[in-house]
């Protein structure tokens, strides 16, 4: 008995953060039934006598009146051994029976309609378009660019919104420590966060089809940002290595939507509000075996000069690129800092607001560094930058 008395404390403090939507209010004299709200039941004398006879657990608990807005009925899916459907039953037909009815300028307790706990582990995943992408070639996942949603759901949301691009070099997509993670932390700071799947060259796609799903993503928050609680003005990206380079081309080389377009989600612009570029190349040229590699992966052996500068986000930078958060390390085989503090200097010298933070040792591809005493300290630093810029915390 003391296990359930506990189990029913613990399942009743959940359920009094979990119940929400449009109240069916009760009128004065309603006849109370086991889809009455348990605060109707327990202030009528007779309906509360009944509940404390047959199911004491629940009526007798010192929390219950947490769930004052939750029907009888509703309860049985978080208790289902002590409200089975025969005491259902039973206790319907028991304040039928007694002709138990709303007390009369009783406080209200309308019945609030239930939402299952588990709905905020659901993933919700979007196509970026509603048909085939921009030069696809195919209909499979590899020709599907997506984003996956990850919201706040239970931590306040501040109304901002940052866009995950993974990084791989192009050649993969490493969704799990450089996506999946990164958006929930995200989520847990208040911000909704959108992981993308962009196309990648070894299934045919080369630039500016990275480019174009960038885009397009950003494009897609933006319109539909009233349906996530996100304000438009508000809306970032976050990218590694490779991610992070698309990152740094979508910041310099954003669109004004066309107010004449068909499709609404094109009548909207891609400029991010804020950006962070985590260990990303922002120079691409042949001097260096990274560069080449990179430039031939997504342009072919001889790119031409709009191409060449397109894919160097650090040439490409204005006043109009956005806040930027910059996180290298010195011991970073793959992107030397040296493409950080380029892209630094970039945004300096044309007034945009910048942080870069170059760490003394560190590997390519750490992620968020949660198993690095060290380099884990890096996303309180990001969480700050944040804050800072009015991104995370509410808005004056």
């Amino acid at each position: 008995m003391k296990v359930r008395w506990l189990a029913a404390i613990c399942l009743l403090l959940v359920m009094a953060l979990v119940y929400s939507g449009s109240p069916a209010l009760a009128q004065d004299g309603e006849q109370l039934t086991v889809d009455s709200s348990m605060g109707d039941l327990l202030d009528n004398p007779t309906a509360r006598e009944i509940l404390e006879r047959e199911i004491p657990v629940l009526a007798t608990n010192p929390q219950i009146r947490q769930a004052n807005g939750v029907a009888l009925r509703a309860l049985q899916a978080y208790l289902p051994a002590q409200l089975t459907n025969e005491t259902l039953a039973a206790v319907n037909r028991q304040l039928l029976e007694s002709g138990a009815r709303r007390q009369p300028g009783a406080g209200a307790h309308p019945v609030q309609a239930v939402v299952d706990a588990r709905a905020a582990l659901q993933l919700e995943t979007i196509r970026l378009w509603e048909g085939r992408a921009p030069g696809a070639t195919g209909d499979a996942p590899t020709d599907t660019p997506t984003l996956t949603i990850v919201a706040p759901d239970g931590a306040t949301n501040f109304g901002s919104a940052v866009i995950v691009a993974p990084g791989g070099g192009y050649q993969a997509l490493a969704t799990g420590h450089e996506g999946r993670q990164v958006a929930d932390w995200f989520a847990a700071h208040g911000v909704t966060a959108f992981v993308l799947t962009y196309r990648l060259t070894p299934s045919g796609y080369s630039h500016p089809a990275q480019l174009d799903d960038a885009r397009r993503a950003i494009r897609w928050v933006r319109a539909h940002a009233s349906e996530y609680g996100i304000d438009p003005n508000r809306i970032g990206m976050i990218g590694f290595s490779a991610g992070g380079h698309l990152t740094a081309m979508a910041s310099t080389i954003s669109e004004d939507g066309d107010p004449q377009a068909l499709d609404p989600v094109e009548r909207v612009s891609s400029k991010l509000d804020f950006a962070a570029v985590i260990y990303a190349p922002t120079m691409i040229d042949a001097s260096t075996a990274l560069g080449e590699a990179l430039s031939r992966a997504l342009a072919g052996r001889w790119p031409s000069a709009q191409t060449r500068r397109q894919l160097n986000p650090a040439q490409n930078v204005t006043e109009n690129t956005p806040p930027t958060f910059l996180l290298y390390t010195s011991t970073d085989p793959v992107v030397p800092p040296r493409h950080g503090t380029a892209y630094y200097d970039a945004l300096r010298e044309h007034g945009v607001p910048a942080e870069l933070h170059v760490f003394a040792d560190g590997r390519h591809g750490l992620g968020l560094a949660m198993g690095d005493a060290t380099l884990s300290a890096w996303p309180q630093l990001l969480a700050t930058w944040l804050r800072e810029r009015g991104i995370v915390g509410t808005p004056e």
